[in-house]
């Protein structure tokens, strides 16, 4: 197993990947996805940190955040958000040993500003790249938070700038 190396930086800002265990499709079930929002919200109120977007989709989870200016430690909200919410779909899916998550997790630091609106338009294109919509009109993403349902004020994202081998983002 390779040995991966984490870039913990205070006050980064990160794009994260958390992929299901063998892609099961747990947030197709709204239940899961509200356990997960549940234990996303949870460990934000008492580990700190700003939710910039997200995207929740069957099988895998895309977040951007920034921690506190003096924090560096992103693994230990990741791990907590992925205990909770595996502790709750277990109970929802009345299976208490099913293996929720895949053992680790995939992270990316932000660079620059031109880094931080790719993997922010990239979050709010996965649901099309993933062909689970053909817009953005994707009931679980942070996309309708930050653009009206008129069409015209929303911006326009090329799919070609997400061509694999040109970012990775540990799908």
């Amino acid at each position: 197993m390779p040995n991966f190396i984490r870039n913990y930086i205070a006050g980064g800002t990160y794009f994260f990947t958390l992929v299901t265990s063998k892609r099961t499709r747990f947030f197709e079930d709204k239940r899961c996805i509200e356990a997960f929002l549940s234990s996303l919200y949870t460990v934000q109120s008492y580990h700190h940190f700003n939710l910039i977007a997200y995207c929740i989709l069957p099988d895998h989870i895309h977040l951007l955040i920034t921690l506190a200016e003096a924090d560096h430690n992103f693994s230990s909200r990741i791990k907590e958000i992925k205990r909770k919410t595996t502790t709750s779909i277990r109970k929802i899916m009345e299976k208490p040993n099913i293996d929720v998550w895949q053992g680790r997790f995939w992270e990316h630091t932000i660079k620059d500003q031109d880094d931080f609106q790719h993997s922010f338009d990239y979050i709010h294109y996965n649901p099309i790249k993933h062909c689970y919509s053909d817009t953005f009109d994707w009931e679980w993403s942070s996309y309708w938070s930050y653009y009206s349902k008129d069409e015209h004020a929303s911006p326009v994202i090329d799919p070609k700038d997400f061509h694999e081998g040109r970012y990775s983002y540990g799908e």
